[in-house]
């Protein structure tokens, strides 16, 4: 076993994003608000493959953003990009829509009634 291979095996932060069926767990290992995953799903219109796709997209975002240290990298910087990802997307007084397909707001609601 290499020495890369025996730092990794060790590392119990995840190397990818995590699904948002993982994040509603208290024991997830993520700071993320208990309801979050239920309410962003829900601002989907309980389209789960839809606000997976906008989910991945917002944590990528952040990824390449201040809100994660310079220096983390691998599954320290996804912890930080989660945790800051569902913070943000949490305050529904300052961001009450996906940033990624504006659902819950009225540019949204007016597209899918022009049909456009």
């Amino acid at each position: 076993m290499s020495i890369w291979q025996r730092r990794r095996s060790r590392s119990r932060l995840p190397m990818a994003i995590p699904p948002l069926k993982d994040l509603q767990y208290a024991e997830c290992g993520y700071k993320v608000q208990a309801l979050f995953t239920t309410d962003f799903v829900e601002l989907h219109n309980d389209d789960w493959e839809l606000a997976e796709r906008d989910w991945a997209r917002i944590v990528a975002e952040v990824l390449n953003s201040v809100g994660v240290e310079r220096r983390a990298t691998g599954g320290r910087a996804i912890k930080q990009a989660v945790e800051v990802a569902a913070a943000f997307l949490s305050d529904d007084r300052d961001w009450p829509w996906c940033p990624i397909c504006k659902r819950g707001t009225d540019a949204e609601r007016k597209e899918s009634t022009d049909g456009h």
